[in-house]
């Protein structure tokens, strides 16, 4: 496997994450326990303090995030030997009509990841939540998309199956939070091309050629409770995703997103 800083070297260079002047935006690892599988509805988590992102008004104007909505995306997981695999419905209405349907929020616990009920502004002071989705858009609870200390490191040179262990040399800040706002609040496009497509810290596990192919980047990822995870998203589609990867044909009933997943430590 390559060396750490071969790895987080290129998240800093292609992505263009770093620590800026609105502050830390990965904030401190959480140290409090494992959830335990029960949905929620929000609350505290672990020994995070929250700090709400610097550009909320811009961030609900930008991404359309909705009020006293939860959405209606089912979250589902099963096992598959040691993994986890969570198939989730980011579809928010259809391509046409996401941007006036809410974003489905995702935590990771021991007994598998499970959908947390809460409207999108209500996710903007909550610590429970470590992913959320609208269509091939993925955030994590943190920096510039929420209020928590969860945080992710794309592993470019690595392959899930490679990952049997959190890398040595990989330290609690080397973990980038979503940093798609420059100081005054302008957004930062990713570099699909795509109008309100931030630039966030998942973005390398897709591409579009002619439709939404799974790059099989992994990841790794720091919950809301302090645990690290691998993870990778396997399909954007729920059936035809070989076909898109392969000859870039679009696949069937899109947005349903299928990560995954292992917990390392």
């Amino acid at each position: 496997m390559a060396s750490p800083l071969s790895l987080i070297l290129p998240l800093a260079l292609g992505l263009g994450l770093a620590c800026g002047d609105k502050g830390d935006d990965t904030g401190g690892a959480a140290d409090g326990g494992a959830a335990d599988g029960a949905a929620t509805d929000g609350g505290a988590a672990g020994d995070c303090v929250p700090d709400p992102p610097a550009c909320e008004d811009d961030l609900i104007t930008d991404l359309s995030l909705q009020d006293d909505e939860v959405s209606d995306g089912a979250v589902t997981t099963t096992t598959d030997g040691d993994d986890y695999v969570t198939v989730i419905d980011a579809s928010a209405g259809g391509y046409n009509s996401a941007s006036t349907n809410p974003w489905v929020y995702v935590r990771f616990t021991d007994g598998g990841a499970e959908k947390v009920k809460i409207d999108d502004e209500a996710a903007l002071d909550d610590l429970t939540w470590d992913l959320s989705l609208r269509r091939y858009i993925i955030r994590v609870n943190g920096g510039d998309s929420g209020p928590g200390c969860v945080g992710a490191i794309p592993l470019l040179e690595a392959t899930y199956d490679s990952i049997d262990a959190v890398p040595d040399g990989i330290e609690d800040s080397d973990f980038q939070a979503d940093d798609f706002y420059t100081d005054d609040c302008t957004f930062i496009n990713d570099s699909s091309g795509l109008e309100g497509s931030p630039s966030v810290v998942l973005g390398p596990w897709w591409e579009y050629p002619n439709c939404v192919a799974t790059t099989m980047v992994p990841f790794l990822l720091r919950t809301s409770d302090g645990s690290i995870i691998k993870m990778v998203v396997e399909a954007y589609y729920e059936s035809g995703q070989e076909d898109c990867n392969n000859n870039g044909v679009p696949g069937s009933n899109s947005a349903i997103i299928t990560i995954r997943w292992r917990k390392l430590q």
